[in-house]
This record gives structure tokens, C-alpha cells and sequence, in this order.
């Protein structure tokens, strides 16, 4: 299937000459130590480290300084996007690169969006791994060609809706906060002491000015402490 190609960034040491760095999350334990044994015979791969769980994870990333985290979607179940989102906080000098059985479009839209830089499925050879991981290293994305097109069109949909979103006032954000709290407009009118009526005149300016049209899709939005809106993620 049609894959992202990298650029100069798969051939060669990482940035300055240097190898890059690589942990390797995976089990059970000894597919992870023959796959960080065939990553550390690359000239042009460090593995600095090996671990089986998000804890493990954290504290080796903190530790070692990974460029590239290399993680067993199946060692980790269907947490793993929660799993990249938390990594991408705690640490975010480290890339993910994400190696699944099988993946779906869905999954992979699922995973970019979580925050990986990466999905390859295990089906392709070491070769191929090599490739991705050089290209998720050199700042690139590796995934379907369709995949990263999707992701790039819903990531600009956020950054105009995110625009339009900064244009709310104090009363509207406040509407909105207790919108994602689940609230309905009884309650919100209650809790802000004006009128029901209010608050749908509110809303509608809200849905006007952000471009969403129901409160489903409201709740995605994440207010700033300035006033602007970005995606939930």
C-alpha cells in the first residue's frame, strides 16, 4: 500500500552526526530484546533502553532522552492512543513510532491524532521499519499517504474553527466551558443567573462565530485561559 516517503533524513546519523536515539517499548520480553538488538546493530541507531509498561516509559524518556520512541501497539491494548497523548505531554521531545498487527485508516487517524509521528504495520520487513523510523526522526510523518492528507485537512478545520473561537466573549466562553461540562441550558441559565432564553441566544451566536452547529461538536472545543479555542486532544 502507498506509503509517506521520506527524504534525505533516512540516510546517514541523525542530526549532527549523531545516532539516533531510540527506546524501545514492546513485550513480551524477548520480542523486545531481539528487535532492540536488530535496531542497535544499525550504525545510525542508539537503543538506550527497553520497557514494558507507561510508567517504565516516562521515566526511561525523562532519563535517556529518546529521539524516537518505537511502541508495540498490542503490548499496550486499546489505551495506546490515551498512552501517545500523555507521552507527547510528559515529554515531548520524543517522537512515537507506532507498529501494529493490523491498522485501519481509523486507527491510524486515531494514532496521528493522539500525537504519534508514526504507524507502520508489522506485516513489512525490517527494512522498511528502518525507513520509517530515520524518516519519524527526521521530523517527518510516516503513515498512509491518505491518512496524513485526512489529518492535515481536520487540523486545519480546527485551526480556522480555533479562529473563530477567539472571537467569543467572557459570557460566551463561560457557555461553552459549561456546555463540555454536559450542563443543559436550564442548568447553565441557573448556574450563570440569567435567563434560558439567554443562554440560546448565546448559543447561537457561538455556534455563528466558531462554525460548529450542535453541541456535540462544541464540546470539542477547548477554551484557553485568553480566550482562544483549539481542539480537544
Amino acid at each position: 500500500m502507498p506509503r509517506h516517503r521520506p527524504g534525505q533524513g533516512e540516510q546517514g546519523l541523525g542530526g549532527g552526526g549523531r545516532p539516533i536515539r531510540v527506546l524501545v517499548a514492546a513485550r513480551p520480553g524477548l520480542w523486545s530484546e531481539l528487535l532492540a538488538r536488530q535496531l542497535g546493530s544499525e550504525r545510525d541507531v542508539e537503543v538506550v533502553g527497553r520497557v514494558h509498561d507507561e510508567e517504565q516509559i516516562r521515566l526511561a524518556a525523562v532519563t535517556n532522552d529518546p529521539a524516537v520512541i518505537v511502541l508495540d501497539r498490542e503490548a499496550f491494548g486499546s489505551g495506546c492512543e490515551g498512552l501517545i497523548a500523555r507521552l507527547r505531554r510528559r515529554v515531548p521531545g520524543a517522537r512515537t513510532l507506532v507498529f501494529a498487527a493490523k491498522s485501519t485508516d481509523e486507527t491510524e487517524l486515531a494514532l496521528l491524532r493522539a500525537g504519534a509521528a508514526g504507524v507502520l504495520e508489522k506485516e513489512h520487513g525490517f527494512p522498511v521499519l528502518l525507513t520509517a523510523l530515520r524518516a519519524v526522526a527526521a521530523g517527518e510523518l510516516w503513515a498512509h499517504r491518505r491518512v496524513i492528507a485526512r489529518a492535515l485537512e481536520l487540523l486545519q478545520q480546527a485551526e480556522a474553527s480555533a479562529r473563530r473561537a477567539s472571537m467569543l466573549t467572557r459570557r460566551e466562553r463561560d457557555i461553552v466551558g459549561a456546555v463540555r461540562r454536559g450542563l443543559r441550558n436550564s442548568e447553565v441559565a441557573d448556574e450563570l443567573g440569567i435567563t434560558e432564553g439567554t443562554v440560546k441566544r448565546h448559543l447561537s451566536n457561538i455556534f455563528a462565530k466558531t462554525g460548529v452547529n450542535d453541541r456535540t461538536a462544541l464540546k470539542r472545543l477547548v477554551l484557553g485561559a485568553n480566550g482562544e479555542a483549539k481542539p480537544a486532544g
